[in-house]
């Protein structure tokens, strides 16, 4: 399936949120947040947040500093 990762075409053989994000290194990291298609989805959904044809999915990370 194809999705949108951070702006860029992924071609990805995972169904879920989970395992995009445990496939990429990023499911234990803090100070994320995750949206598809605009939307926040909050890390207890993660794993049973089904993955679809064209989403965009965006990976926000937190920076502390001032």
């Amino acid at each position: 399936m194809e999705v949108k990762f951070n702006g860029e075409q992924l071609s990805i053989q995972v169904s879920t949120l989970g395992e995009l994000l445990q496939e990429k290194g990023l499911m234990e990291k803090t100070g994320i947040a995750v949206a598809i298609n605009s939307a926040v989805v909050s890390k207890s959904k993660w794993n049973v947040t089904s993955l679809h044809e064209n989403d965009e999915i965006l990976i926000i990370t937190a920076a502390a500093g001032g």
